[in-house]
Protein backbone atom coordinates (compact mmCIF):
# COMPACT_ATOMS: atom_id res chain seq x y z
CA UNK A 1 0.00 0.00 0.00
CA UNK A 2 2.93 2.28 0.65
CA UNK A 3 4.30 1.36 -2.62
CA UNK A 4 0.95 1.99 -4.31
CA UNK A 5 0.85 5.61 -2.36
CA UNK A 6 4.17 6.20 -3.01
CA UNK A 7 3.69 5.82 -7.39
CA UNK A 8 0.23 7.70 -6.91
CA UNK A 9 2.24 10.89 -5.48
CA UNK A 10 5.24 10.63 -8.30
CA UNK A 11 2.24 10.87 -11.05
CA UNK A 12 0.78 13.89 -9.10
CA UNK A 13 3.91 15.21 -8.99
CA UNK A 14 4.70 15.03 -12.60
CA UNK A 15 1.86 16.24 -13.48
CA UNK A 16 2.02 19.93 -11.25
CA UNK A 17 5.46 19.80 -12.87
CA UNK A 18 3.44 19.72 -16.45
CA UNK A 19 1.22 21.99 -14.90
CA UNK A 20 3.79 24.32 -14.06
CA UNK A 21 5.79 24.24 -17.30
CA UNK A 22 2.32 25.14 -19.60
CA UNK A 23 1.87 28.11 -17.32
CA UNK A 24 5.02 29.51 -18.18
CA UNK A 25 4.61 28.89 -21.42
CA UNK A 26 1.49 30.63 -22.05
CA UNK A 27 3.22 33.63 -20.10
CA UNK A 28 5.95 33.60 -22.78
CA UNK A 29 3.58 33.48 -24.98
CA UNK A 30 1.99 35.95 -23.82
CA UNK A 31 4.13 38.13 -23.33
CA UNK A 32 5.82 37.07 -27.00
CA UNK A 33 2.41 38.63 -28.24
CA UNK A 34 2.69 41.44 -26.19
CA UNK A 35 5.94 42.14 -27.62
CA UNK A 36 4.94 41.68 -31.00
CA UNK A 37 1.88 44.06 -30.29
CA UNK A 38 4.76 46.80 -29.29
CA UNK A 39 6.80 46.03 -32.37
CA UNK A 40 3.76 46.01 -34.58
CA UNK A 41 2.63 49.86 -33.49
CA UNK A 42 6.50 50.43 -33.50
CA UNK A 43 6.36 49.51 -37.50
CA UNK A 44 3.01 51.41 -37.86
CA UNK A 45 5.10 54.62 -36.91
CA UNK A 46 8.01 53.59 -38.91
CA UNK A 47 5.91 53.15 -42.39
CA UNK A 48 6.45 55.13 -45.78
CA UNK A 49 2.89 55.91 -45.79
CA UNK A 50 2.47 57.68 -42.50
CA UNK A 51 5.62 60.31 -43.16
CA UNK A 52 4.25 63.77 -44.05
CA UNK A 53 6.77 63.90 -46.97
CA UNK A 54 5.14 61.42 -48.91
CA UNK A 55 1.66 62.25 -47.76
CA UNK A 56 2.49 66.42 -49.08
CA UNK A 57 3.50 64.76 -52.52
CA UNK A 58 0.63 62.32 -53.46
CA UNK A 59 -1.53 65.48 -52.59
CA UNK A 60 0.27 67.57 -54.54
CA UNK A 61 0.10 65.20 -57.16
CA UNK A 62 -3.15 64.57 -57.02
CA UNK A 63 -3.73 68.68 -57.41
CA UNK A 64 -1.69 68.80 -60.14
CA UNK A 65 -3.84 66.39 -62.16
CA UNK A 66 -7.16 67.88 -61.49
CA UNK A 67 -6.06 71.42 -62.40
CA UNK A 68 -3.55 70.11 -65.09
CA UNK A 69 -7.59 70.86 -67.94
CA UNK A 70 -7.97 74.48 -66.62
CA UNK A 71 -6.21 76.94 -68.92
CA UNK A 72 -3.97 79.05 -67.79
CA UNK A 73 -1.26 82.65 -69.28
CA UNK A 74 2.28 81.98 -70.35
CA UNK A 75 3.70 83.05 -66.93
CA UNK A 76 1.61 80.29 -65.12
CA UNK A 77 2.44 77.79 -67.89
CA UNK A 78 5.90 78.28 -66.98
CA UNK A 79 5.71 78.09 -63.27
CA UNK A 80 3.84 75.00 -63.72
CA UNK A 81 6.07 73.56 -66.00
CA UNK A 82 8.69 73.75 -63.07
CA UNK A 83 5.96 72.89 -60.38
CA UNK A 84 5.69 69.47 -62.70
CA UNK A 85 9.74 69.15 -63.27
CA UNK A 86 9.75 69.11 -59.10
CA UNK A 87 6.83 66.67 -58.74
CA UNK A 88 8.99 64.27 -61.09
CA UNK A 89 11.70 64.53 -59.21
CA UNK A 90 10.19 63.68 -55.93
CA UNK A 91 8.12 61.40 -57.48
CA UNK A 92 11.14 59.30 -58.82
CA UNK A 93 12.99 59.81 -55.16
CA UNK A 94 9.40 58.37 -53.41
CA UNK A 95 8.97 55.10 -55.83
CA UNK A 96 12.24 54.08 -55.04
CA UNK A 97 11.37 54.51 -51.28
CA UNK A 98 7.84 52.66 -52.18
CA UNK A 99 9.65 50.07 -53.82
CA UNK A 100 11.98 49.02 -50.66
CA UNK A 101 8.70 50.10 -48.13
CA UNK A 102 7.16 47.10 -50.22
CA UNK A 103 9.88 44.51 -49.74
CA UNK A 104 9.73 45.29 -46.28
CA UNK A 105 5.64 44.67 -46.06
CA UNK A 106 6.07 41.33 -48.10
CA UNK A 107 8.70 40.95 -45.62
CA UNK A 108 6.43 40.90 -42.55
CA UNK A 109 3.00 39.75 -43.95
CA UNK A 110 5.64 36.28 -44.78
CA UNK A 111 6.88 36.53 -41.46
CA UNK A 112 3.45 36.35 -39.71
CA UNK A 113 1.71 33.64 -42.57
CA UNK A 114 4.56 31.36 -42.11
CA UNK A 115 2.69 29.67 -39.32
CA UNK A 116 0.06 28.73 -41.67
CA UNK A 117 2.20 28.11 -45.23
CA UNK A 118 5.68 28.28 -44.92
CA UNK A 119 6.33 26.88 -48.38
CA UNK A 120 4.34 29.79 -50.15
CA UNK A 121 6.76 32.49 -49.62
CA UNK A 122 9.26 30.22 -51.93
CA UNK A 123 6.93 28.86 -54.29
CA UNK A 124 5.37 32.72 -54.81
CA UNK A 125 8.74 35.09 -54.93
CA UNK A 126 6.38 38.00 -56.79
CA UNK A 127 5.05 40.19 -53.51
CA UNK A 128 1.69 41.28 -55.52
CA UNK A 129 1.03 37.51 -56.82
CA UNK A 130 1.83 36.15 -52.75
CA UNK A 131 -0.30 38.61 -51.06
CA UNK A 132 -3.08 37.87 -53.53
CA UNK A 133 -2.39 33.93 -52.80
CA UNK A 134 -2.58 34.88 -48.67
CA UNK A 135 -6.12 36.65 -49.69
CA UNK A 136 -7.24 34.05 -51.47
CA UNK A 137 -6.02 31.04 -49.27
CA UNK A 138 -6.73 32.62 -45.81
CA UNK A 139 -7.56 30.46 -43.12
CA UNK A 140 -8.20 26.98 -44.82
CA UNK A 141 -6.67 23.99 -44.78
CA UNK A 142 -8.24 22.39 -48.29
CA UNK A 143 -6.99 24.36 -50.88
CA UNK A 144 -8.92 22.41 -53.58
CA UNK A 145 -12.08 24.80 -52.06
CA UNK A 146 -9.87 28.09 -53.29
CA UNK A 147 -8.94 26.64 -56.71
CA UNK A 148 -11.47 29.26 -58.27
CA UNK A 149 -9.86 31.90 -56.72
CA UNK A 150 -6.80 31.07 -57.23
CA UNK A 151 -7.38 30.53 -60.59
CA UNK A 152 -7.95 34.21 -61.50
CA UNK A 153 -4.55 35.30 -59.82
CA UNK A 154 -2.14 32.79 -60.52
CA UNK A 155 -1.19 30.00 -63.44
CA UNK A 156 -2.42 26.33 -63.68
CA UNK A 157 1.67 25.65 -63.25
CA UNK A 158 1.51 27.36 -60.00
CA UNK A 159 -1.71 26.56 -58.44
CA UNK A 160 -0.42 23.06 -59.15
CA UNK A 161 2.35 23.70 -57.22
CA UNK A 162 0.94 25.24 -54.22
CA UNK A 163 -1.97 22.04 -53.84
CA UNK A 164 0.69 19.85 -54.16
CA UNK A 165 2.94 21.55 -51.40
CA UNK A 166 -0.32 23.04 -49.20
CA UNK A 167 -1.24 19.17 -48.89
CA UNK A 168 2.29 18.27 -47.16
CA UNK A 169 2.81 21.84 -44.94
CA UNK A 170 3.97 21.43 -41.93
CA UNK A 171 1.71 24.71 -41.01
CA UNK A 172 -0.92 25.52 -38.60
CA UNK A 173 -4.06 27.50 -38.49
CA UNK A 174 -3.75 30.72 -37.38
CA UNK A 175 -5.39 32.16 -34.75
CA UNK A 176 -7.77 35.37 -34.86
CA UNK A 177 -5.01 37.71 -33.65
CA UNK A 178 -2.61 36.55 -36.19
CA UNK A 179 -5.22 36.42 -39.06
CA UNK A 180 -5.85 40.27 -38.05
CA UNK A 181 -2.20 41.07 -38.95
CA UNK A 182 -2.32 39.24 -41.65
CA UNK A 183 -5.03 41.30 -42.82
CA UNK A 184 -3.05 44.47 -41.52
CA UNK A 185 -0.08 43.57 -43.52
CA UNK A 186 -2.32 43.28 -46.37
CA UNK A 187 -4.13 46.07 -46.24
CA UNK A 188 -0.72 47.81 -46.24
CA UNK A 189 0.56 46.40 -49.12
CA UNK A 190 -2.61 47.39 -51.16
CA UNK A 191 -2.00 50.81 -49.83
CA UNK A 192 1.64 51.10 -51.13
CA UNK A 193 0.30 49.64 -54.68
CA UNK A 194 -2.09 52.72 -54.76
CA UNK A 195 0.46 55.29 -54.28
CA UNK A 196 2.89 53.27 -56.36
CA UNK A 197 0.81 52.99 -59.43
CA UNK A 198 -0.79 56.69 -58.66
CA UNK A 199 3.17 58.33 -58.62
CA UNK A 200 3.74 56.03 -61.75
CA UNK A 201 1.03 57.12 -63.79
CA UNK A 202 1.88 60.69 -63.33
CA UNK A 203 5.44 60.08 -63.85
CA UNK A 204 4.40 58.60 -67.27
CA UNK A 205 2.16 61.48 -68.15
CA UNK A 206 5.25 63.75 -67.15
CA UNK A 207 8.08 62.12 -69.25
CA UNK A 208 7.19 64.01 -72.28
CA UNK A 209 8.26 67.47 -71.07
CA UNK A 210 10.82 65.81 -68.32
CA UNK A 211 13.23 63.83 -71.17
CA UNK A 212 11.60 63.72 -74.44
CA UNK A 213 14.47 62.00 -75.92
CA UNK A 214 14.30 58.89 -73.49
CA UNK A 215 10.49 58.50 -74.22
CA UNK A 216 11.01 58.69 -77.85
CA UNK A 217 13.73 56.66 -77.91
CA UNK A 218 12.30 53.59 -75.50
CA UNK A 219 8.69 54.79 -74.67
CA UNK A 220 7.40 56.59 -72.14
CA UNK A 221 6.32 53.58 -69.81
CA UNK A 222 9.90 51.85 -69.45
CA UNK A 223 11.20 55.37 -69.27
CA UNK A 224 9.18 56.32 -65.85
CA UNK A 225 9.99 52.79 -64.77
CA UNK A 226 13.64 53.42 -65.08
CA UNK A 227 13.97 56.92 -63.85
CA UNK A 228 12.03 55.09 -60.59
CA UNK A 229 14.47 52.53 -60.57
CA UNK A 230 17.51 54.68 -60.94
CA UNK A 231 16.12 57.33 -58.50
CA UNK A 232 15.84 60.35 -60.78
CA UNK A 233 16.89 61.49 -64.48
CA UNK A 234 20.39 62.81 -62.88
CA UNK A 235 21.20 59.51 -61.48
CA UNK A 236 20.41 58.00 -64.69
CA UNK A 237 22.79 59.43 -66.35
CA UNK A 238 25.40 58.07 -64.05
CA UNK A 239 24.85 54.46 -65.11
CA UNK A 240 26.96 53.62 -67.97
CA UNK A 241 25.58 51.53 -70.86
CA UNK A 242 26.07 48.02 -69.53
CA UNK A 243 24.61 48.62 -66.62
CA UNK A 244 21.40 49.93 -67.71
CA UNK A 245 21.39 46.68 -69.79
CA UNK A 246 20.54 44.62 -67.03
CA UNK A 247 18.57 47.54 -64.69
CA UNK A 248 15.67 45.59 -63.24
CA UNK A 249 16.35 42.14 -63.74
CA UNK A 250 15.24 39.39 -62.10
CA UNK A 251 17.88 37.19 -60.60
CA UNK A 252 17.59 33.73 -61.59
CA UNK A 253 17.52 31.74 -58.35
CA UNK A 254 15.37 28.93 -56.61
CA UNK A 255 13.08 31.33 -55.31
CA UNK A 256 12.69 33.23 -58.57
CA UNK A 257 11.99 30.31 -60.04
CA UNK A 258 9.54 29.18 -57.37
CA UNK A 259 10.17 25.12 -57.85
CA UNK A 260 9.72 25.41 -61.99
CA UNK A 261 11.65 25.66 -65.10
CA UNK A 262 13.83 28.93 -65.52
CA UNK A 263 13.98 29.12 -69.12
CA UNK A 264 11.51 31.98 -69.36
CA UNK A 265 13.75 34.02 -67.13
CA UNK A 266 16.23 35.81 -69.59
CA UNK A 267 19.28 35.90 -67.98
CA UNK A 268 21.27 39.45 -68.41
CA UNK A 269 18.21 41.42 -69.26
CA UNK A 270 16.79 44.38 -67.09
CA UNK A 271 13.56 46.36 -67.70
CA UNK A 272 15.35 47.76 -71.54
CA UNK A 273 14.51 44.13 -72.53
CA UNK A 274 10.79 45.28 -72.69
CA UNK A 275 10.74 47.93 -74.83
CA UNK A 276 9.39 47.71 -78.54
CA UNK A 277 12.63 48.41 -80.04
CA UNK A 278 14.30 45.53 -78.33
CA UNK A 279 10.97 43.40 -78.97
CA UNK A 280 10.31 43.87 -82.35
CA UNK A 281 13.38 41.80 -83.52
CA UNK A 282 13.55 37.77 -83.39
CA UNK A 283 15.17 36.31 -80.10
CA UNK A 284 17.89 35.37 -81.77
CA UNK A 285 18.93 39.08 -82.51
CA UNK A 286 17.95 40.32 -79.00
CA UNK A 287 21.13 40.48 -77.08
CA UNK A 288 22.84 42.36 -79.74
CA UNK A 289 19.91 45.09 -79.99
CA UNK A 290 19.77 45.35 -75.82
CA UNK A 291 23.38 46.14 -76.08
CA UNK A 292 22.80 48.87 -79.01
CA UNK A 293 19.86 50.37 -77.32
CA UNK A 294 21.32 50.71 -74.16
CA UNK A 295 24.18 52.54 -75.47
CA UNK A 296 21.99 54.81 -77.18
CA UNK A 297 20.09 55.72 -74.06
CA UNK A 298 23.14 56.28 -72.16
CA UNK A 299 23.63 59.27 -74.44
CA UNK A 300 19.73 60.82 -75.07
CA UNK A 301 19.66 60.39 -70.65
CA UNK A 302 22.96 62.91 -70.58
CA UNK A 303 21.16 65.41 -73.78
CA UNK A 304 18.02 65.08 -71.77
CA UNK A 305 19.76 66.44 -68.21
CA UNK A 306 21.83 68.71 -69.74
CA UNK A 307 18.64 70.72 -71.42
CA UNK A 308 17.05 70.35 -67.71
CA UNK A 309 19.84 71.20 -66.55
CA UNK A 310 20.73 74.18 -68.31
CA UNK A 311 17.12 75.69 -68.83
CA UNK A 312 17.32 75.08 -72.18
CA UNK A 313 14.44 74.11 -74.27
CA UNK A 314 13.56 69.81 -74.12
CA UNK A 315 13.56 68.46 -77.59
CA UNK A 316 12.85 64.76 -78.68
CA UNK A 317 14.56 65.40 -82.37
CA UNK A 318 17.50 63.25 -80.97
CA UNK A 319 15.96 60.45 -79.61
CA UNK A 320 13.73 60.24 -82.70
CA UNK A 321 17.38 60.37 -84.64
CA UNK A 322 18.07 57.41 -82.46
CA UNK A 323 15.50 55.76 -82.99
CA UNK A 324 15.55 55.70 -86.82
CA UNK A 325 19.03 54.82 -87.15
CA UNK A 326 18.20 51.40 -84.76
CA UNK A 327 15.33 50.61 -86.87
CA UNK A 328 17.40 50.94 -90.15
CA UNK A 329 20.61 49.04 -88.48
CA UNK A 330 17.53 46.32 -87.35
CA UNK A 331 16.25 46.35 -91.14
CA UNK A 332 19.56 45.66 -92.02
CA UNK A 333 20.67 43.17 -89.41
CA UNK A 334 17.78 40.73 -90.34
CA UNK A 335 18.21 40.91 -93.96
CA UNK A 336 19.23 37.33 -95.30
CA UNK A 337 22.79 36.99 -96.34
CA UNK A 338 23.24 37.37 -100.56
CA UNK A 339 22.88 33.78 -101.80
CA UNK A 340 26.11 32.62 -103.88
CA UNK A 341 26.14 33.38 -107.58
CA UNK A 342 27.03 30.70 -109.94
CA UNK A 343 29.79 32.35 -112.31
CA UNK A 344 29.16 31.40 -115.83
CA UNK A 345 32.44 29.21 -117.84
CA UNK A 346 34.63 31.60 -119.59
CA UNK A 347 34.04 32.20 -123.43
CA UNK A 348 36.67 29.08 -125.33
CA UNK A 349 39.74 30.83 -126.92
CA UNK A 350 39.61 30.25 -130.68
CA UNK A 351 43.70 30.77 -130.82
CA UNK A 352 46.51 29.23 -128.04
CA UNK A 353 46.94 31.38 -125.48
CA UNK A 354 50.53 32.16 -125.13
CA UNK A 355 51.06 31.66 -121.20
CA UNK A 356 54.23 33.25 -119.83
CA UNK A 357 56.44 30.49 -118.41
CA UNK A 358 60.39 31.05 -118.78
CA UNK A 359 62.99 29.53 -120.62
CA UNK A 360 62.73 26.14 -119.00
CA UNK A 361 59.42 25.62 -119.23
CA UNK A 362 59.96 26.37 -123.01
CA UNK A 363 62.22 23.44 -122.76
CA UNK A 364 60.37 21.19 -121.13
CA UNK A 365 57.14 22.22 -123.82
CA UNK A 366 59.69 21.35 -126.69
CA UNK A 367 60.65 18.10 -125.20
CA UNK A 368 57.14 16.62 -124.86
CA UNK A 369 55.72 18.22 -127.69
CA UNK A 370 53.56 16.18 -130.45
CA UNK A 371 55.74 15.44 -133.06
CA UNK A 372 54.61 15.54 -137.15
CA UNK A 373 54.00 11.69 -137.40
CA UNK A 374 52.21 11.63 -133.67
CA UNK A 375 49.62 14.18 -135.45
CA UNK A 376 49.06 12.26 -138.44
CA UNK A 377 48.62 8.82 -136.28
CA UNK A 378 45.96 11.07 -134.44
CA UNK A 379 44.08 12.29 -137.34
CA UNK A 380 41.31 10.86 -139.38
CA UNK A 381 40.26 11.23 -142.86
CA UNK A 382 37.44 12.56 -143.91
CA UNK A 383 35.00 10.46 -146.00
CA UNK A 384 36.96 7.44 -145.80
CA UNK A 385 36.32 3.73 -145.12
CA UNK A 386 37.51 2.17 -141.91
CA UNK A 387 39.00 -1.27 -141.21
CA UNK A 388 36.91 -3.96 -140.09
CA UNK A 389 36.79 -4.95 -136.53
CA UNK A 390 38.97 -8.17 -137.06
CA UNK A 391 41.97 -5.84 -138.21
CA UNK A 392 42.24 -3.81 -135.79
CA UNK A 393 40.52 -5.48 -132.68
CA UNK A 394 42.14 -3.38 -130.45
CA UNK A 395 40.58 -0.34 -131.72
CA UNK A 396 44.09 1.30 -132.37
CA UNK A 397 44.38 2.56 -136.07
CA UNK A 398 47.01 4.87 -137.49
CA UNK A 399 44.96 7.62 -138.94
CA UNK A 400 46.31 9.36 -141.76
CA UNK A 401 49.74 7.21 -141.64
CA UNK A 402 47.96 4.41 -142.63
CA UNK A 403 46.31 5.41 -145.88
CA UNK A 404 47.60 4.81 -149.38
CA UNK A 405 48.41 8.50 -149.64
CA UNK A 406 51.30 8.24 -147.58
CA UNK A 407 53.52 7.48 -150.31
CA UNK A 408 54.51 3.91 -149.44
CA UNK A 409 56.89 3.40 -146.28
CA UNK A 410 56.75 5.99 -143.13
CA UNK A 411 59.23 8.45 -143.32
CA UNK A 412 60.28 10.31 -139.85
CA UNK A 413 60.74 14.14 -141.06
CA UNK A 414 63.49 15.07 -138.48
CA UNK A 415 64.00 18.63 -137.78
CA UNK A 416 67.35 20.45 -137.21
CA UNK A 417 67.34 21.73 -133.93
CA UNK A 418 70.75 23.90 -132.91
CA UNK A 419 71.43 23.00 -129.21
CA UNK A 420 71.83 26.16 -127.08
CA UNK A 421 74.35 25.45 -124.35
CA UNK A 422 72.65 27.00 -121.10
CA UNK A 423 74.42 30.31 -119.85
CA UNK A 424 75.71 29.73 -116.73
CA UNK A 425 78.96 31.62 -114.85
CA UNK A 426 81.88 28.32 -115.52
CA UNK A 427 80.71 28.66 -119.71
CA UNK A 428 81.01 32.11 -119.66
CA UNK A 429 84.68 31.89 -118.05
CA UNK A 430 84.95 29.30 -120.32
CA UNK A 431 84.42 31.51 -123.43
CA UNK A 432 86.45 34.11 -121.88
CA UNK A 433 89.71 32.40 -121.55
CA UNK A 434 89.32 31.20 -125.24
CA UNK A 435 88.88 34.49 -126.37
CA UNK A 436 92.01 36.00 -124.23
CA UNK A 437 94.10 32.72 -126.01
CA UNK A 438 93.02 33.71 -129.56
CA UNK A 439 94.25 37.19 -128.74
CA UNK A 440 97.60 36.24 -127.76
CA UNK A 441 97.99 33.98 -130.76
CA UNK A 442 97.26 36.27 -132.79
CA UNK A 443 97.17 34.40 -136.53
CA UNK A 444 100.33 33.41 -138.17
CA UNK A 445 102.78 36.12 -136.91
CA UNK A 446 102.66 34.42 -133.95
CA UNK A 447 103.75 30.71 -135.40
CA UNK A 448 107.14 29.69 -134.33
CA UNK A 449 108.87 26.50 -136.45
CA UNK A 450 110.41 24.24 -133.34
CA UNK A 451 113.01 21.88 -134.14
CA UNK A 452 112.39 18.16 -132.13
CA UNK A 453 115.94 17.44 -132.11
CA UNK A 454 117.36 20.14 -130.06
CA UNK A 455 115.97 19.16 -126.83
CA UNK A 456 117.69 15.81 -126.89
CA UNK A 457 120.93 17.59 -127.93
CA UNK A 458 120.35 19.43 -124.81
CA UNK A 459 120.18 16.27 -122.29
CA UNK A 460 122.95 14.92 -124.37
CA UNK A 461 125.51 17.67 -123.09
CA UNK A 462 124.32 18.02 -119.51
CA UNK A 463 124.88 14.14 -119.58
CA UNK A 464 128.41 13.87 -121.30
CA UNK A 465 129.15 17.04 -118.95
CA UNK A 466 128.89 15.15 -116.14
CA UNK A 467 129.30 11.17 -117.16
CA UNK A 468 132.17 11.35 -119.49
CA UNK A 469 135.07 8.93 -119.62
CA UNK A 470 137.41 11.56 -119.00
CA UNK A 471 135.30 13.69 -116.46
CA UNK A 472 136.25 13.99 -113.27
CA UNK A 473 134.18 11.89 -111.68
CA UNK A 474 135.68 8.09 -110.62
CA UNK A 475 133.75 5.20 -110.24
CA UNK A 476 134.19 3.54 -106.64
CA UNK A 477 134.12 -0.17 -108.18
CA UNK A 478 137.89 -1.22 -109.69
CA UNK A 479 138.19 -1.20 -113.30
CA UNK A 480 138.35 -4.30 -115.44
CA UNK A 481 141.79 -5.86 -116.77
CA UNK A 482 143.33 -4.60 -113.44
Amino acid sequence: MEATTTLADALLDDLDDLNDSSDDEQQNETTETHDNNNEHHQNEDDRILNQPKVGSATAAVSRFIDTSSSTSTATRQKEREEENHQLVVKSNKYLASLGEEMGRAHGELAKTYKAKFPELEELLPNHINYKNAVRAIGNETDLTRVNDKLSEILSSNQIITISVAGSTTSGRQLTDAELQAVDTAANYMEELLVVQQQLMKFVENSMESLCPSICALVGSSIAARLLGLAGGLQELTKIPACNLQVLGQTKVNSESRAGMSGIAIKQHTGLLAECQLVQSVPSSHRKKALKVVAAKLALVGRYDFSNVDSGRKRSASIGLDYRNQLEEKFIKLLEPDKAPTRKALPKPDLEAKKRRGGRRMRRMKERFEETAMMKQANTRAFSTQQGEYGDDSMGITMGLLDTTDSGGAIRKVTEKRKMKQADTKKTRKRAMQMAQQAKNNDGLASMELINPDANKQKVKAANEQWFKNNAGFQSALPKRGT
